[in-house]
């Protein structure tokens, strides 16, 4: 599969906050003695009763919070398209020198571009892999265009934690005006979602000089929520 360009990529500058306290002061004064020596009377302070205690009864039957486990950090194994019977092994894939997104070196793996967002963590974890490679090898991803909406989607990680999604867009993209940006840092996805966007190869194809192998077109992306 033919490498994604980037078309936006953003640059993030650290900001450093500054707290300031403030502090009140408050100004007193003695009494003093009156002039020619007359005495100098204070009123006598009042005695301000200090409350009694009231114990307060304890709620019953109050459940106890349950802490959400921390997501896990290790390696992505597997992907899982059950539909399809498609298991296959994670590869870690990033950018290209020339600045093109990396796919997987291996025709049967799928890859997870460890750049962007990690499954279980609330973000939008992106996938890719190939549709098909020189000369008859079908990618895990061969029919990815077929997902239909509420399909299921696994990412089991090296702990062996599975991470559930189904499926909620298919889409299909000219190569020349894919939206990159938005795919990989989605505006839709609602703040409490987490996704993962799987990218392939798809539509109309090329094809090379004899003897090799040719190219795509279009690309298919698929978009699944996290059930569970």
């Amino acid at each position: 599969m033919k490498s994604l360009r980037i078309i936006a990529l953003a640059t993030f500058g650290i900001g450093v906050a500054l707290l300031i306290a403030g502090f009140a002061f408050r100004g007193g004064g003695g009494a003093q003695a009156t002039p020619g020596g007359g005495a100098n009377v204070q009123a006598t302070p009042t005695n301000t009763p200090i409350p009694s205690a009231t114990a307060t009864a304890l709620p019953t039957n109050v459940p106890t919070p349950t802490q959400t486990p921390t997501p896990f950090a290790g390696e992505t194994a597997r992907l899982l398209i059950p539909r399809f019977g498609v298991d296959s092994a994670i590869e870690e894939i990033g950018i290209s020198a020339n600045n093109e997104l990396q796919t997987p070196k291996d025709p049967l793996k799928t890859g997870w571009y460890y750049i962007y967002d990690r499954p279980g963590w609330g973000g939008n974890a992106v996938f890719s892999a190939h549709v098909d490679y020189y000369p008859n090898i079908l990618g895990p991803f061969h029919k990815l265009s077929q997902l239909e909406l509420n399909d299921e989607v696994d990412v089991v990680m090296a702990n062996g934690q599975t991470y559930k999604y189904r499926v909620v867009s298919n889409h299909r993209y000219s190569v020349s005006n894919i939206p990159m940006g938005d795919i990989i840092w989605p505006k839709t996805r609602p703040a409490t979602a987490e996704w993962i966007t799987l990218i392939t190869c798809g539509g109309d194809f090329v094809s090379g000089a004899p003897g090799q192998g040719g190219y795509y077109l279009h690309r298919d992306v698929v978009v699944a929520e996290r059930i569970k």
